[in-house]
Parts: structure tokens; sequence; C-alpha cells
């Protein structure tokens, strides 16, 4: 399981302001930091994702977009994948199975998220690729605080997973994606971890581009 993460500064009082991944913030956010006491340093960082916050809507609208028209399939739905991780039976997991939303990402609301925080753990590749849109646009959005973006960027998946699945639009709108993030304070010492996964995304949208 994913845990959000802890930013951890040169403050002690890191844990009570920051106490996960906070991509929406405003001038009254630093001016905070600053009244606590933080580092010039890290007042320094915030300030510049501040600064680049307002290509976030961009970015997110890519995203939609990029993953309009995807449907589930016969992949693995959330109630299902909620199942497997609850050790369900096959009976039970047939009736779950018959609950999924297979046609629409967006109908998945932010509580829904929450609860089945756990799920992309069991998705398959067509369930991970479905249901990506709505669990990456709730982090952006400060909605998902289990730390969606780090299964994306954390290694590459292996052959035949759903990475093999995204299209020239799909794989560049993650570039754009893990391009603005990777400039978060909180992913500061993560960086060249995004890189590699920038790197992997832009060459699977260069070459189904040019399959096409």
């Amino acid at each position: 399981m994913l845990k959000p993460k802890v930013w951890l500064t040169n403050s002690f009082l890191a844990a009570q302001i920051l106490p996960q991944v906070m991509f929406n913030i405003d001038t009254e956010f630093v001016e905070r930091l600053k009244d606590e006491g933080y580092d010039l340093w890290t007042i320094g960082l915030w300030e510049k994702w501040l600064n680049r916050l307002p290509a976030m809507p961009s970015v997110i609208a890519g995203i939609c977009t990029a993953f309009h028209g995807v449907t589930l399939g016969d992949g693995i739905g959330l109630n299902e994948a909620n199942g497997l991780d609850d050790y369900a039976d096959e009976p039970e997991l047939a009736r779950l199975r018959k609950l999924d939303e297979r046609l629409n990402w967006r109908k998945f609301d932010t509580d829904m998220l929450e609860r089945y925080y756990s799920t992309p753990s069991f998705f398959d590749p067509q369930g991970f690729v479905f249901h990506l849109p709505a669990f990456l646009i709730a982090e952006l959005n400060d909605k998902h605080e289990y730390g969606f973006i780090d299964r994306i960027v954390e290694k590459r998946p292996q052959t035949g997973s759903w990475i093999d699945l995204l299209t020239t639009q799909q794989a560049n709108s993650l570039v754009a994606v893990l391009s603005l993030v990777k400039q978060h304070p909180d992913y500061y010492n993560d960086r060249r971890k995004f890189d590699f996964a920038i790197e992997r995304f832009a060459k699977i949208g260069a070459t189904a581009s040019n399959e096409g």
C-alpha cells in the first residue's frame, strides 16, 4: 500500500503544515511558510511551484482529452479489484464485477477513489488504463493522497503491462503531467526518477506515432 508522502524540511513543523503532497497552493500558503520560520531555500521552491501552477489546468485538460472514450472492456474494475484486495471468493468477485463501471471513468467521484485507494495494485492492464485518468486528476486536484503518481514513475512496468496499451496522445499527456509535477518541491529528490519516466513515455508516444 502506498502511503501519503510527508515532505520533510529543516523545519520541525513540516509534518503539521505539509501533511501530504499539495499541488494547489496560493500566495497565502507561501506567506504562512515564511511566518512558520521555513528556510529561504524551501520557501524559494514553493514560490517557483506557485509560478508554475497556471499550467495545471492545461495539463489536466490534456489528460481528459487523451483518455476520452477509454472503456474498461473485459478488464478488472474498481469493485472487483477491491474484492481481490479483500480475498473475495469467485462468486463474490463475479457479483462485484457486475457492479463495475465499464464505460465512463468520469463517473468515479473522489469519495469512491479514496475508499478504494488500494485498488490500482489489483488492476490488470485494461483496468489500470481505464482508471488512470480518474485517479491522476483526483491527485492533481488534491483529492487523492495515496500517491498514484508514484505508481506511474516508480519503475518500468514489465512487458505486457498497461503502458503497452497507451496511445500516442495518452503517452504524451503523461509526459506533460510528469514534466510539470517533477518541479513540485515534494519531488525535488525524485527528479531523476521522473526524467526516466518522462523519457519512457516519450518513447512510447514516438513509437506509436511512427507505427501509425
